[in-house]
């Protein structure tokens, strides 16, 4: 991170009404924003008058609807003004559901149900935050359920994770204070979450619908048992499922979420194939929205930096809020850990009547511990007898990193956010590795 004094020159920029100033920020520089007069929000998120905020490894836009002025500094690998933006329909979207969220508290029913969904890169998780950020200035605490396993919005990436929204998203970290930044500042927001492993809803379709099935279910009791919530409604993200797979996974989606309004952002195809495959469901309304021009493609590299970064997040935190974790030796012997069996041939290769799907829900012990160097370990908040078979239906308590692995004396060097024994001792492997730097 650079200095302060590195810094470029102070500049300012004057915003007009229903104007955006864009930008994107490596993840090796830092570029600061300062709200001088008028208002202005980033993802629906109000910046307060007078404060600097600091980006870093970010492609992000403040708006403003009556016009402002916009101290910046810093180094920036792309910044522009623009003056056409899908705002004005986000907003007016956020209008209907809050119309759908009062109905529903009239009527003692359920809020909305809202399911995201568009190829990569297209602002599904920009309009998430958007959405749940208008909700939350309007006294809502809805629930943001993540089923996007790239990039970990909330907590660990491989993970799909609900949490009730009480406070305001932070303007520097989106939702960015995962699970332990959370917990370590007294917050409520701590998220539901359970490991699929991959980054791919693809890799393991099998797999990844028995996590979402279980997400589903848990969000469902909570609701069942919280009238606020109930009512504010569920934003669901999503990955880019525009193929095959994906419209399958998308229709398990909304089943298991009894999802009542489709958002399709920026894919004309994917809105006229859910309006003619949803036609016959008059209870759910599918409605078409524009990408932000301010959109940007991001490529692979860019993707690895942001799941290292959030990795990186889960262990040490953040710069508003450093988090100091713990290396600790454990012996093996206290440890169980599993991984997700893969599939073992093609079907075409098997014998009649199995199913070549059947050990994507398997868990398979691992014995060679030298496969968990630099892997990330989910904790799983089950119990030491539970049976092996309902492993998977379990959340998770936490997540380790092994740094160093002895055969000879059976010990494994872990990196854990909390000094002590683990909280459990069914750890699962998936397939991200880190290296701590």
């Amino acid at each position: 991170m650079q200095d302060k004094n590195d810094l470029q020159p102070v500049r300012e920029i004057e915003l007009e009404a229903d104007h955006e100033f864009r930008f994107e920020v490596e993840f090796n520089k830092r570029f600061e924003i300062k709200l001088l007069k008028g208002t202005a929000e980033i993802f629906g998120t109000e910046l307060a008058v007078g404060v600097t905020y600091s980006f870093s490894g970010r492609k992000a836009a403040v708006y403003t609807w009556h016009g402002c002025t916009l101290e910046i500094r810093g180094q920036f690998l792309v910044e522009y003004t623009a003056n056409e933006t899908p705002m004005t329909s986000y907003f007016n979207t956020h209008v209907a559901l809050q119309q759908l969220r009062q109905s529903a508290r009239d009527n003692k029913e359920q809020g909305p149900r809202v399911l995201v969904i568009g190829p990569h890169d297209v602002g599904k998780t920009s309009l998430c935050k958007l959405l749940v950020s208008y909700a939350q200035r309007q006294g809502e605490k809805p629930i943001y359920v993540s089923l996007d396993t790239s990039e970990g919005s909330i907590t660990m990436p491989g993970t799909v994770t609900a949490t009730t929204m009480n406070n305001i998203i932070d303007v520097e970290e989106g939702f960015g204070s995962s699970a332990t930044t959370a917990a370590s500042m007294g917050s409520t927001t701590m998220p539901l979450a359970y490991y699929y492993g991959y980054e791919n809803p693809s890799e393991s379709v099998k797999l990844y619908k028995l996590v979402v099935s279980r997400l589903a279910h848990s969000v469902k009791c909570r609701i069942a048992a919280d009238e606020e919530s109930r009512t504010s409604g569920l934003i669901i993200d999503t990955a880019g499922l525009i193929d095959q797979v994906g419209y399958e996974l998308i229709q398990h989606a909304i089943q298991e979420f009894s999802v009542n309004v489709v958002i399709v952002l920026g894919h004309e195809r994917l809105y006229s194939d859910m309006t003619r495959i949803l036609k016959d469901r008059s209870s759910i309304s599918v409605i078409k929205l524009t990408k932000s021009g301010g959109v940007v493609e991001r490529d692979r590299q860019f993707k690895t930096q942001l799941q290292r970064a959030k990795i990186q997040e889960y262990f040490y935190g953040t710069p508003k809020c450093e988090l100091f974790p713990y290396s600790m030796l454990i012996n093996m012997s206290d440890v169980s850990i599993w991984r997700v069996g893969e599939p073992i041939a093609p079907s075409s290769a098997l014998p009649i009547g199995m199913d070549s799907t059947e050990n994507e829900t398997q868990v398979v012990k691992v014995d060679n511990h030298d496969m968990c160097l630099h892997s990330i370990l989910a904790i799983l908040n089950a119990d030491p007898s539970e049976p092996e078979n309902k492993l998977l239906e379990s959340n998770i308590a936490g997540f380790i990193y092994v740094s160093d692995v002895d055969e000879e004396k059976q010990k494994m060097a872990i990196l854990s956010p909390a000094p002590g024994r683990l909280p459990r001792r069914h750890l699962l492997m998936g397939a991200f590795k880190w290296m701590e730097t």
